[in-house]
């Protein structure tokens, strides 16, 4: 990690280091070395149900609606949790995915309550029990539902709605390209949630459904007339990809996070950290190219020139490692602000931060890549398989073309007061 601003904050919160030090020891006997295409996929359901009961995936969220029972393990079992202070709790979970994405990306999953969180926090107790139960203590996976097929990262655009039946909604519709469509135990799904009267007159309209406000739910999937398609992607294949498809589902009323019109908040509220989150396991996995590219250049020659003294690859390296060191004490700094405002989340910073993030990381991988020549192209060594992930993490969670977009709006937004666009670190 000596890249990595990582060492800063553990400097900054001294109060993190026996947590780093667990994820780091999970890591080392599980994912010994980085992952490459070549070698057997990693049984990655099976290490998130391990470090559940290691108690690395409750460590991100206070629920103070949710009993302490455990599906897993003893209370003492669960005392990597326990070393986190609340306070840290955002900051502890980005040490933890750039600790993941040092040995691969899709280890992103392995830890932390992910999208589950949703749940945790915006789901009535019957939600949040359940929820806690399955994700946080037996190791399950929580997926999400937003994008659609004809819409993609415009959330105004969507067309699945949840018909008000008063006890319980009818949920129709489609979502496009989730992940983790096999693994997940329930999706937090974000629709349009319309009166039974409304969704009768306007029939086979949807231009209506614009102005109607975003609202969030807990879908287990297991529920009847959830329908799954996967298909295979090109980076990321660790966990599962495909089409969730809503036939008329039978949801009740106890399954809303929040009241109706509440997606919108819960939406930016929560990915404005899981971009983050994203972001650092990005940059883990730059980190460790960096590295490893640097270890390379010192062994490797040109005619009688060690790579290392050659001056184009020291300017590249020396500049990917600024960047890659600028976007994780930038995404930190984020997390640091989460911490200390609450949610008054900053939602366009948190944006541009990921697309920087992720833009950078790959820009550092494709020169690790090209720097270990013809074998950096092959499966035998990770470069090429995080080449694919990282570009697959620049559309994810909105494509970076919108993100920056995100902050500049701000900026430009005359309804808005001006604000630094970078603000300090509070002591």
């Amino acid at each position: 990690m000596s890249l990595s601003e990582s060492c800063a904050v553990l400097a900054r919160h001294p109060a993190l280091k026996d947590f780093a030090s667990r994820v780091s020891d999970f890591l080392d006997m599980h994912l010994p070395e980085p992952v490459t295409e070549e070698a057997p996929r990693p049984p990655w359901l099976d290490l998130r149900k391990r470090a559940a009961q290691a108690g690395l995936t409750g460590f991100d969220v206070v629920c103070a609606n949710v009993g302490t029972r455990h599906a897993h393990g003893t209370e003492g079992d669960r005392g990597a949790a326990a070393v986190v202070p609340p306070h840290l709790a955002r900051v502890a979970q980005g040490l933890a995915m750039f600790l993941a994405g040092r040995r691969d990306c899709d280890a992103r999953e392995v830890f932390s309550s992910g999208h589950g969180a949703m749940a945790l926090r915006y789901g009535r107790p019957v939600v949040a029990q359940a929820v806690y139960d399955q994700v946080v203590c037996g190791g399950e996976l929580a997926g999400v539902a937003s994008s659609e097929p004809h819409s993609g990262s415009d959330l105004r655009g969507l067309r699945t709605v949840a018909v008000d039946h008063g006890d319980h909604f009818v949920l129709s519709g489609m979502k496009g390209l989730v992940g983790r469509v096999d693994e997940a135990t329930g999706f937090v799904v974000f629709c349009k949630v319309v009166p039974s009267e409304q969704a009768a007159v306007q029939g086979a309209d949807v231009a209506w459904l614009r102005e109607v406000p975003l609202s969030a739910l807990w879908l287990p999937t297991a529920t009847a007339g959830v329908l799954t398609e996967t298909t295979v992607p090109l980076g990321l294949r660790g966990w599962s990809l495909g089409h969730l498809r809503f036939d008329d589902v039978r949801v009740g009323s106890e399954l809303l996070l929040g009241v109706p019109g509440d997606g919108r908040r819960i939406f930016d509220t929560h990915f404005s950290g899981w971009r983050l989150m994203m972001a650092l396991v990005c940059l883990g996995a730059a980190t460790a190219a960096i590295e490893e590219t640097m270890s390379r250049a010192r062994r490797r020659s040109v005619g009688r020139t060690c790579l290392a003294n050659v001056p184009s690859v020291v300017s590249r390296l020396g500049i990917a490692a600024a960047e890659v060191q600028a976007a994780t004490a930038w995404c930190f700094s984020l997390l640091e602000r989460i911490e200390q405002e609450g949610d008054e989340v900053d939602v366009a910073a948190c944006s541009a931060a990921k697309a920087l993030a992720t833009d950078a990381s790959y820009r550092a991988v494709d020169i690790g890549l090209q720097l270990h020549g013809s074998e950096g192209y092959t499966r035998r060594t990770p470069m090429e398989k995080r080449l694919r992930d990282i570009r697959g993490l620049r559309i994810a969670d909105g494509p970076n073309d919108t993100l920056y977009g995100v902050l500049a709006q701000s900026l430009l937004s005359e309804t808005r007061p001006a604000a630094p666009l970078v603000a300090q670190r509070r002591a």
